[in-house]
């Protein structure tokens, strides 16, 4: 069976992660599947997010993931540490890797985590912060809507921005000098939001350090590359519309998109 690193989020998020991935490591085939027929996970009740995110970890493991990465923050609050003990191959979360990065970029110890409701209830980050480094003080912010419109591929214009510059009040209230963007949908907002803060606020995408991370693994569990495979990507929901928005974000990187009947 041909191995993948698998990858899933609850819609086109987690493409900033598969873009992260791909530049780290090319050689890595890579496995993706978003869960768009339950789109969005961050308003969904815990339960339920933890048997879709299990049920997709075990699809890329059928699948030939010899990892799977959860591009999702809701997801990773609600599964981890439980999940590991379910599956057979190496899983890794997006709020370690945004914690770690956050705690390094902070200078003032002050740190602010924008997310999506889901998230913001299960307050992961900020218990992640408090078991890292107890010195640094975290407020967390959330806004369901900015991933609704990522996902819509609404990423500029006016309104979008208006509405942005509302949610990121509490940064400047606060005095963060560091932002943890705490939903994979965020990145693609990244421009817009260091215009709204200004270029005192560090702007933190778990992306790149989970990017790292994974080689860290695939290279300490000797694991086999992808090397001339084909990256593969999946959806629950329409594969012409997750292709459409998928381009949007990737251009032609995405040309093929399969149904995932999970």
């Amino acid at each position: 069976m041909e191995s993948y690193v698998g990858v899933f989020d609850s819609g086109v998020g987690g493409l900033a992660v598969v873009r992260e991935l791909k530049n780290r490591l090319p050689r890595e085939a890579i496995m993706y599947i978003a869960d768009s027929r339950f789109f969005p996970y961050g308003t969904k009740p815990r339960e339920q997010v933890i048997s879709r995110a299990t049920a997709l970890v075990e699809f890329l493991e059928a699948h030939g993931a010899h990892m799977v990465v959860v591009a999702c923050n809701t997801a990773s609050s609600a599964i981890f540490p439980d999940i590991q003990h379910r599956v057979g191959v190496p899983v890794l979360g997006m709020i370690s890797a945004g914690v770690k990065s956050a705690q390094l970029a902070t200078r003032n110890g002050r740190v602010a985590v924008l997310s999506t409701p889901g998230t913001a209830r299960s307050h992961g980050y900020l218990r992640a912060m408090g078991l890292l480094d107890p010195t640094v003080d975290m407020i967390e912010l959330q806004s369901q809507e900015l991933v609704n419109l990522v996902e819509a591929g609404s990423i500029d214009g006016q309104d979008v921005a208006a509405y942005a510059a509302d949610v990121l009040k509490p940064v400047r209230e606060f005095r963060a000098d560091t932002l943890v963007l705490g939903c994979t949908h965020f990145p693609f907002l990244n421009s817009l939001i260091q215009g709204i803060l200004g270029p005192t606020v560090k702007i933190v995408d778990p992306s790149k350090e989970l990017a790292y991370e994974v080689g860290l693994v695939l290279e300490k569990c000797r694991l086999t590359t992808g090397a001339g495979r084909q990256d593969r990507f999946f959806t629950t929901g329409d594969p012409d519309d997750f292709l459409d928005k998928a381009r949007l974000f990737l251009g032609d990187y995405v040309s093929k998109v399969e149904v995932a009947d999970v």
